[in-house]
């Protein structure tokens, strides 16, 4: 029963990138208000705090996708049957990817679904909400791509590359493009809300490329 830091420290260091997204929320939805109380008001952070509810439906399936994936991955790998991990992966992408997509088309033709889920009285709350949602989730189509990826290596023992995607996204990228793109576009709310789908759009691409120049080298490890 006694500690072993040989064990101990890489399964700290795989369940660090998991961690680091969510502690990573709080501090992303404290930077979205706060910019967009600046530049919107209140209408603008009510707005906000309705997409980051109905955000939650598609974040919290592909997080389940995920993890019923992991132990797949993990025993095949660990088995070096590494055709089911392929297979595994292989359709832990393409199952995230269709419902990601079925929920970025959703969005884009009924956005006021969501608003009145939350809120139904003010008509000014509604008309934000809904051209700001097909901004906010124009890139959640692909997303599925980014968290199939970081499960993958998570379930592959690549704590490394796992971090660093999940650092990527909301630490690297959305963190700063929150502040710097208002800077740079006339219409501060539009900029705000565009940081997202840029953040999305440049995680998925870098996840994608890691995981293309990678798997192989890994797999061949197993």
């Amino acid at each position: 029963m006694k500690l072993q830091k040989n064990i101990i420290l890489p399964s700290l260091a795989l369940g660090l990138s998991t961690f680091i997204m969510q502690a990573s929320e709080s501090i992303i939805s404290v930077c979205f208000n706060s910019s967009l109380l600046k530049y919107g008001g209140d209408l603008a952070v009510g707005a906000m705090t309705i997409l980051t509810s109905a955000m939650q439906f598609a974040m919290l399936p592909l997080q389940g996708l995920g993890q019923g994936a992991q132990p797949l991955i993990s025993y095949n790998y660990g088995a070096a049957k590494v055709d089911r991990v392929k297979k595994t992966i292989r359709i832990l992408i393409v199952v995230s990817l269709i419902y990601t997509m079925a929920f970025w088309l959703f969005v884009e033709c009924f956005p006021g679904v969501f608003v009145q889920l939350f809120n139904s009285s003010s008509p000014e709350l509604y008309e934000m909400t809904t051209w700001a949602a097909r901004i906010y989730m124009g890139m959640t189509g692909i997303f599925g791509i980014q968290m199939a990826i970081q499960q993958t290596f998570m379930s592959l023992g690549q704590a490394k590359l796992s971090l660093f995607i999940a650092c990527l996204r909301k630490i690297i990228l959305l963190l700063p493009l929150i502040y710097l793109m208002p800077m740079f576009i006339e219409n501060k709310v539009f900029a705000v809300f565009l940081a997202e789908p840029v953040s999305d759009f440049i995680s998925v691409a870098v996840a994608s490329t890691l995981f293309l120049c990678n798997i192989k080298k890994i797999l061949a490890k197993a």
